[in-house]
C-alpha cells in the first residue's frame, strides 16, 4: 500500500485491513464466504481483479491439464527443499533425501534439486545424505524461464509450500508438498491430482515463520508418508 501510495499511482484499490485504508482510494468490502468457513487466497485475490474490471476466468483457464504418461520410462522429479517465508515451511533436508532414496528403490528416477541462492546449503545436506542417488543440484542456478522450463520436463515436484509449488501446478505438473505452519486450504497447490501431506496439531496452522514449540506440524509427517504419496502420484496415476 505504501509503494503505491508513495508512487503516485491515481487510482489504488484494494482490501482494507492491516491500517490499509488511509492508502486507498476506492475499498473493496470482502465478501463474506459463510461462518467459519474458508477458501483459497487466489479467489480472494481474483475478485479483487474482477471488481476493477478484469474477466473472471475459469481454474480450467488458468491451470494448464497434461496428458498421462504414455509409455514407461525414467521418472524426472523435482525437489524444492526451501521456503522463504521461513523455518516453520520447511520440511527436514535429510528427510526429503530419505524419500528420494526410498522411491529411487522402487522406481527408475532423474532428481533435480531447485530452489534460490539461499536454499544452497539446504541442497549441501540433501546431496550429502542422498546416498548413491544421482541428483542434479540446480537451487540458485535457475532464472524464473529456466525454472518452468525446467518443471515442464518433470512428473513431480516434491515441495514444501513454496511459490515454486504454485508455478508447477499452474503449468499441470502433479505436486506432492509438505505443509507446515500454513493451510492447504488456503495456500495449496489448485488443480487436481496432488497430494498434500500435514501433521495436525492443536496449534495449528499458527502461520508463523519459526515454531516456537516442537515443529509437530512437520516433525509428525513421516517419510514413509512422502513416499507413498510420491508412488501414488508417479505409479498409480500414471503421470
Amino acid at each position: 500500500g505504501l509503494e503505491a501510495w508513495f508512487s503516485g499511482i491515481a487510482r489504488r484499490v484494494g482490501y482494507a485491513g492491516h491500517w490499509r485504508r488511509w492508502l486507498l482510494n476506492q475499498v473493496y468490502a470482502r465478501p463474506g464466504v459463510g461462518k467459519g468457513a474458508k477458501e483459497h487466497q487466489v479467489h480472494h485475490y481474483l475478485r479483487l481483479a474482477e471488481f476493477v474490471g478484469a474477466p473472471l476466468l475459469s481454474s480450467e483457464q488458468w491451470v494448464n491439464v497434461r496428458e498421462r504418461r504414455r509409455e514407461p520410462g525414467v521418472w524426472r522429479l523435482a525437489v524444492c527443499p526451501g521456503a522463504e517465508y521461513g523455518p516453520a515451511k520447511r520440511w527436514d533436508p535429510e528427510r526429503f533425501a530419505e524419500v528420494m532414496r526410498l522411491v529411487s528403490g522402487r522406481e527408475a528416477c532423474e532428481w533435480t534439486l531447485v530452489g534460490v541462492a539461499k536454499d544452497a546449503p539446504i541442497g549441501s545436506v540433501i546431496e550429502r545424505a542422498v546416498g548413491g542417488v544421482s541428483v542434479q543440484n540446480k537451487i540458485g542456478q535457475t532464472s524464473l524461464g529456466q525454472l518452468i522450463a525446467l518443471l515442464q520436463q518433470c512428473d513431480v515436484l516434491l515441495t514444501n509450500d513454496t511459490g515454486t509449488m504454485h508455478l508447477a501446478a499452474m503449468l499441470g505438473v502433479k505436486v506432492v508438498a509438505v505443509f507446515g505452519s500454513t493451510d492447504p486450504v488456503l495456500t495449496g497447490p489448485l488443480g487436481a491430482g496432488h497430494e498434500v501431506l500435514q501433521h495436525a496439531v492443536p496449534c495449528g496452522p499458527c502461520f508463523r515463520r519459526e515454531c516456537p514449540l516442537d515443529f509437530g506440524c512437520m516433525r509428525g509427517v513421516s517419510v514413509e508418508e512422502v513416499v507413498a504419496a510420491v508412488l501414488r502420484v508417479l505409479v498409480d496415476r500414471g503421470f
